[in-house]
Order: structure tokens, then sequence, then C-alpha cells
């Protein structure tokens, strides 16, 4: 006859709170039950409702519509929800709140390592916001994710920004369509893609030749298309914008035709939706050398269109290249940053170091050859 395999043995006890009630705490060890009584022992006197222990996922789901939905953007939102889902709660799985250390945040930095900067931040300061929380409304003694906890990944290689060849390249290659007016204003301005695309001809001082920043979309993961609002990136991103002669021109010639409120517009006279954007981007795509699944040949046509971009572009670089243009022109890093939309000073001067160290470059350069020049011919003579 087999013989019944024994219980693991169990140790118990209970602590009892300010308002009566019993907590059970149990253990497989003498050593475990008393590490739990004494960190039951020391959140009690911290105000920590010990009564309580929720699921991490529990919470988080609860600090994600409490704390930030209506709060923020809806693409923020999705993207802070995708965060959530796809990263962070599959990592602590049932994990309770209270059973989180700051081995386990560690842990969760490191299994995000094969993830850009960009993503790892995002979701530390997700988990950081939710632990806090957590501590705030007495839940847990303090948060496990501490002060000096830091992803650890490189900065992604910073863009080169257009020269003004290939920005006027650009221009030339779309004239005459609707990625020329969406490329102009974000060279014009460096307004960002939502900000153009949620641009009204009421937001428009042709007289002061100013655009005011005061209207976004912001395309949602997984939705066909978002509604233009007042809910703009930042509070800094609220500015005003000189135009220049050459956008504000054109912008006078598409206001007389225009019957839209929209500054670009699909033929319903709403704003571009998401496949609508996507497919006037076409335009530059399909002039720019090995784009798409048939490889374009520099000066050949496709479609009935000459392929003349022999570079790269995407919408935020348009940005990126007005922001250097602002530096070489001689203004200085406020005046970028408003102009800029930048809430931080760091944004601005991340783009200012680039260029600094590229100008500098370029200067010690030329100071070598000149340096060197007495060993030419010219100066052997």
């Amino acid at each position: 006859m087999a013989k019944k395999k024994a219980t693991p043995k169990t140790f118990a006890t209970h602590i009892t709170t300010p308002t009566g009630e019993r907590v059970y705490l149990r253990a497989k060890t003498k050593e475990e039950l008393e590490e739990k009584v004494l960190q039951a022992r020391m959140e009690l006197r911290a105000g920590v409702n010990i009564s309580q222990d929720i699921p991490f996922a529990d919470y988080a789901k609860t600090w994600l519509k409490a704390y930030k939905e209506g709060k923020v953007r809806p693409s923020s939102y999705a993207i802070l929800e995708t965060n959530l889902n796809t990263h962070v709660l599959p990592y602590f799985s049932d994990m309770k709140l209270r059973d989180v250390k700051p081995l386990h945040i560690q842990l969760l930095i490191r299994s995000l390592s094969d993830y850009s900067k960009s993503l790892q931040t995002k979701c530390l300061l997700l988990v950081r916001g939710i632990f806090q929380s957590a501590a705030d409304n007495g839940l847990i003694a303090r948060s496990p994710v501490r002060k000096e906890d830091r992803v650890n990944a490189a900065n992604p290689p910073e863009e080169e920004p257009l020269t003004n060849e290939q920005a006027r390249a650009l221009l030339l290659a779309l004239e005459g369509t609707r990625a020329y007016t969406f490329c102009l204003i974000a060279l014009s301005t460096g307004m960002r893609r939502g900000e153009i695309l949620g641009l009204m001809w009421g937001d428009i001082d042709f007289e002061g030749g100013l655009i005011h920043v005061s209207h976004n979309k912001s395309f949602v993961m997984n939705e066909t298309d978002a509604p233009v609002t007042e809910l703009l990136k930042t509070e800094a991103a609220r500015r005003k914008l000189p135009m220049g002669q050459v956008l504000t021109e054109h912008l006078q010639k598409l206001r007389v035709s225009s019957t839209s409120p929209f500054v670009l517009s699909m033929g319903n006279g709403e704003s571009l939706s998401k496949s609508a954007f996507r497919s006037m981007w076409k335009a530059v795509d399909r002039r720019t050398v090995g784009k798409g699944r048939v490889p374009r040949d520099l000066g050949k046509k496709y479609g009935g269109m000459e392929v003349s971009l022999d570079f790269d572009v995407h919408p935020h670089l348009l940005r990126h290249t007005y922001i250097t243009q602002l530096f070489e022109a001689g203004l200085d890093i406020k005046q970028v940053q408003y102009l800029a939309g930048h809430s931080k000073p760091e944004m601005t001067m991340r783009v200012y170091t680039h260029y600094r160290q590229k100008q500098r470059a370029g200067e010690t350069r030329e100071k070598v050859h000149a340096a060197l020049n007495y060993l030419s011919e010219e100066a052997m003579e």
C-alpha cells in the first residue's frame, strides 16, 4: 500500500489591528513567520492597513483609471495601458502589493533590457507612480522603487537634421500635394504632427504672421481616427509661432479655396484620419530611393512619380530640422525652448548639445587643416 505523502508543516499566528480585526500570517518556518510578524508590526506603526492584502494587478488597473483616465491625452493613456498589460503585469503576475521589494524592481528593469531606453523609462515611471500612490493611500509603508533606480540603456543615436539642400529638394519634389503643405508647416514652425493635423484656419493670424498652437489631433493605437481637441501634449505646447514669408503666402493661397475649418482636410472637410495621413505621406515615400516593396532607383518614375529624394525623412525629422535651424540663426536656449514647445529645458539642450558638438568638430577640423598648412607645397615655395 502506497504511503500517503506528509503534508508540509505550516506555522501560523495572527496580529490584531487597531480596529480589532485579526490578520493571519503563515510561513513554512518559524524564522520566516517571525520576519512576517516583525514586518507587519512595522507596517502597522507606519499607518499601513495590513488587512487589505491587495494584488498588484488589481491596484495597478484601479490606479490607471483613477489617476490617468481623462487626465492625459487618449494616445498617452493607450501607451500607459499597453505598457502595463504587456510589460508590467505579466512580470509581477500574482504578487501582492506588500510583497514587492526593491529587488523585484531591479529584476523588472533587467527583464526589459532588450527594449528601447524610451520604453524602459516609461515602464519604470509607470511602476514608480503606482507604488507611490499605494504608499500615499496607506497600503504599503514605502515604495519599493527607489529614487536612484534608473534604466541601464544607451541613448538612441541623435538624428541628423536635413541640410538646407535636402529641405529644398523635399519641398520641390512635393509641390502641388497636401504633403507639401504639411512639410512646409513643419519646417517653418517645428509643429508636431498632431498640432499640424489639428491646425484650424481660426488659429492663424495672417495680419500678425503668427500661428496660435491651440489644437491637437493625437492618434490612438488600434483606432482609425481621433478627434481634434484643445488638449495639447503639455501646457508648454500652447505657443505663438512666427510663420515666415514663404509659409504665410502659401497658406493665404490655400485659404481662398478652402471650405474646411482645417488647414489640412479630407474631401468631406474633416481633419485627416489616420489612413488619410498615411496615404498623404506616401507622396514622400514614393519619391524616396529604396522605399517600398519594389526597389526605387533615383531619377526613375514609378506610378507617375519621379524618385528624387536620396535621403530618408519622417515627420519628426522636420521638427528636429527646424529646431537646429533656430540654433544656427543664433537664438538662445530659452527662445528655442518656447518655440519648440518643450516643457523642460533638458529636451532643448539635447538638440543644442548635438548641434554644438557637430559645429565644434567642423571648427576643429578647419583649424587643424590651417595648422598643417605649413607642410603644403605652396608654403614651401
